[in-house]
């Protein structure tokens, strides 16, 4: 081997080397390499032989993420095999073309998508470009390929006989015409290119063929030397790099270290690897071992792939494997499957046990439970010696009782209006929490504005005081009345004592908060806000507790859930009217985006994902988009309750001929216009923050024990206050006020839902992520089918 020797004042880096040329520096020898697509630190020290150490101490600067055609020095290890550019490495490209960006709704992702390049490819060659606004121009970098014909580019792979097809649209080409070319479908194709559902003269199309397109875009595990194991995460839109590390339990300076591209932002389209424990136990514990088949995770192996194998669905797999309700498969697990319950009861030899002889439910549920192991820190154990005769816990309540207007009304002989009227605020808070608005049956009393639900939640918080009393703990509770002004409640929290506050609950309204919510911050207070969904103080404030989870977040659980169970449907959004930029247009983007990530916009194997223009075709065309041998699920995206009633009641005709599923919102239930015959007939499905289950014993005990103290049935805002309150004392009882981190080993019962609370950002305060999954049925009944939050725990000293 011939090597060129370079005097040490020699510029290394200012000549034109070979790939992979070796050079002597200074006594020492080094490989010359230009990084190409697709390379990092990491893979670079194992190509080469070296550690990661030794790169970036001859390369200042790399720890910061590499750039393609950046030219490495790599020392020389004797006997190593230099690579030479493989296949995978494009090198240079051939040359530009330039692309305006037409609307503020395309990503890098997909603007990656429609040229065939990588979303890191993009970010490479527009340094520049942080954000992706309309009528920015951009840099499309290609490379010249073998050509196969005067309109097509073609890379084979040998080994999986995948072909690759570079296609320019001609005049009078259509989708059916191009399938049936290539022969594959066409929403194969708009899977590959989602622009292609207005096909364009001059378009670029990627098309894969040899290969179903379920298997394009999965999750790939990973294993790499060194012990570790990887998932691949596309990051959708909207995550953020605390998610992901909340998420999978990884640093952010571990995700930059193997994914170089997060030094310089979060786009969302990339795939980046997650580190992961590896695991060959199964990760739940059953309590039957009979009721379960273990299954080894294999390499490219995901939730859909194996809810197809062993027909069970992913909400299953995910209910007794908890922990990937957090992240994907990781190859190497074993994760448990339930085994059908004919497979488990019934004997082969004897047709005298049937499934309908067992005792149903409870016995399934004690038959098919999972425990997860987990250990509790030491800051955590509870410890209650003494607790119940030794110290007071003071809590301050803000409500806006409105004090003297309801003095005013009960005082003076009024007749008004039995119908309150509401604020916008007001009425925005009852919606967020699927609270009725109804008033109390009694004549004698008035009550202003919307402080009848208030009186209400105080009576729920009430209860939830002497309860803990009445099991010893000493509580001093507060009372304050905020009305709506924030001017009004300074007074209280700057008086001398205030600052010996154990908890604060409300005030009710965020801009009524905020001084107050800084004051809980610098006095180390937590602070609950019980019913408000939206606050900006969530963001900052690390002693905040939102209960009502945001919009946002249903909107993201929405879109996990229909994922997990309709990526075999006919998926119809719906369209009564414009949706663009609003929360419901949103879940449309982020369907579409699941699906496709997941590899499932398919139409055989897959989701089958139409727009039916509803405000302009009416109801004609419905029938000719309804699938009979696949669920037709639909979604529409509006919150307007007339447009709703109009959509929902054709649809509702179409019932008794196909099988419907309507993907709503927890607000459906309050669209008085909408008969509640035809959310059942339509199965009706969505994710709500809260859920009474009037047969539970502790509900019936609550409902006898608040019309025993109050003499009425108590409504939601009772139960409300009364989940809050017991909630939020006996954590501050149990842990004290710093109580945030032991939260996850916090288990009290919630008569509305489960509670589990996440950091929104490093430094900022609590969200409940607790929700639950409502289902309608035929049958006529309404059903929680899962909760989406804690999992079941089991502490290490009871095994």
């Amino acid at each position: 081997m011939a090597f060129l020797l370079l005097l040490p004042t020699e510029q290394v880096f200012g000549q034109n080397f070979a790939q992979n040329e070796v050079v002597i520096f200074q006594g020492k020898k080094f490989v010359m390499h230009q990084v190409r697509t697709g390379e990092t630190v990491y893979s670079l020290s194992k190509k080469f032989g070296v550690s990661e150490s030794a790169l970036e101490e001859n390369n200042p600067g790399i720890d910061k993420g590499l750039t393609i055609g950046q030219v490495l020095k790599i020392p020389y290890v004797e006997g190593i095999e230099l690579p030479n550019s493989s296949s995978d490495q494009k090198g240079d490209p051939s040359g530009f073309t330039k692309y305006e960006i037409e609307s503020r709704k395309e990503t890098a992702y997909s603007i990656a998508k429609k040229f065939g390049i990588t979303v890191e490819e993009l970010y490479a060659y527009n340094p520049t470009v942080r954000k992706f606004k309309k009528r920015t121009e951009l840099n499309i970098p290609y490379w010249e390929k073998e050509t196969t014909s005067e309109t097509d580019d073609l890379i084979k792979k040998p080994e999986t006989g995948e072909h690759t097809i570079v296609h320019q649209v001609v005049s009078g080409e259509t989708l059916f015409s191009l399938a049936r070319r290539y022969g594959i479908t066409e929403q194969e194709i708009l899977a590959q290119n989602p622009d292609a559902s207005q096909l364009k003269t001059g378009m670029t199309l990627i098309i894969k063929t040899g290969t179903s397109v379920g298997d394009v875009n999965k999750p790939q595990p990973i294993e790499y030397a060194g012990g570790r194991n990887y998932i691949e995460h596309i990051i959708e839109s909207g995550e953020t790099m605390w998610g992901i590390t909340r998420k999978y339990n990884v640093s952010e300076e571990e995700l930059k270290k193997i994914n170089p591209i997060l030094n310089t932002g979060f786009p969302a389209g990339a795939v980046i690897k997650i580190p992961v424990a590896e695991a060959s136990e199964p990760i739940a514990k059953p309590v039957n071992e009979e009721a379960f088949e273990q299954h080894l995770v294999e390499r490219g192996e995901t939730l859909y792939g194996l809810s197809k194998k062993y027909n069970v669905s992913i909400p299953d797999i995910i209910k007794y494997n908890p922990i990937l309700d957090r992240r994907n498969l990781a190859y190497g697990e074993t994760i448990l499957i339930p085994k059908k319950p004919e497979d488990v009861f019934t004997q082969p030899e004897s047709d005298n046990i049937v499934i309908a002889d067992i005792d149903s439910a409870k016995m399934l549920e004690e038959f098919y439970a999972v425990e997860m192991p987990v250990e509790i820190p030491e800051s955590c154990v509870p410890d209650f010696s003494g607790s119940s005769s030794g110290k007071t816990y003071n809590v301050a309540l803000f409500l806006p009782f409105y004090y003297e207007a309801n003095d005013t009304l009960n005082r003076e002989d009024l007749v008004i209006d039995s119908t309150a009227l509401f604020t916008s605020e007001e009425t925005e808070i009852a919606q967020d929490t699927t609270i009725e608005l109804e008033e109390r049956k009694e004549l004698f009393k008035q009550f202003y504005g919307g402080s009848e639900n208030f009186v209400q939640f105080y009576e729920g918080v009430l209860l939830a005081v002497d309860s803990l009393q009445n099991i010893g703990f000493n509580v001093k509770l507060n009372v304050f009345d905020t009305q709506r002004n924030k001017d009004s409640i300074r007074q209280y929290f700057m008086a001398n004592d205030f600052f010996l506050t154990d908890l604060i609950i409300g005030p009710i309204f965020p801009r009524v908060q905020q001084e107050i919510a800084a004051y809980a911050a610098k006095n180390r207070i937590p602070i609950v806000s019980p019913l408000a969904s939206q606050s900006a103080i969530t963001q900052s404030n690390s002693y905040y507790f939102q209960v009502n989870p945001s919009r946002d977040y249903l909107t993201r659980q929405t879109a996990e859930m229909v994922a997990e169970e309709h990526f075999n449907s006919n998926f119809i959004i719906l369209k009564t009217s414009d949706y663009s930029g609003t929360p419901e247009g949103e879940l449309v983007e982020l369907l579409r985006e699941k699906f496709f990530n997941s590899g499932m916009l398919s139409s055989f194997e897959g989701v089958n994902f139409t727009i039916y223009d509803f405000e302009n075709e009416g109801s004609f065309g419905l029938r000719r988009i309804m699938s009979k041998t696949k669920e037709n699920v639909v979604y529409i995206p509006s919150e307007n309750e007339g447009e709703l009633s109009v959509a929902i009641s054709n649809l509702n005709n179409l019932s008794d001929e196909y099988s419907i599923t309507l993907i709503g919102s927890n607000r459906y239930p309050n669209y008085s216009s909408i008969q509640l015959e035809q959310f059942h007939n339509l199965k009706l499905k969505y994710i709500a923050p809260y859920y009474t289950d009037y047969t539970n014993k502790q509900t019936i005990n609550f409902v006898e024990k608040y019309k025993n103290n109050f003499g009425t049935e108590p409504d939601n805002f009772s139960f409300q206050g009364y989940d809050v309150t017991l909630y939020f004392l006996t954590a501050l009882i149990t842990y004290g006020n710093d109580f945030a981190a032991c939260l996850p080993y916090l288990h009290t019962f919630q008569m509305q839902g489960n509670y589990h609370f996440g950091q929104l950002t490093q430094f900022g305060g609590y969200m409940n992520e607790g929700v639950s999954v409502i289902s309608y049925t035929r049958d006529y009944e309404v059903k929680r089918k899962r909760v989406k939050g804690q999992p079941r725990l089991i502490m290490a000293s009871e095994y």
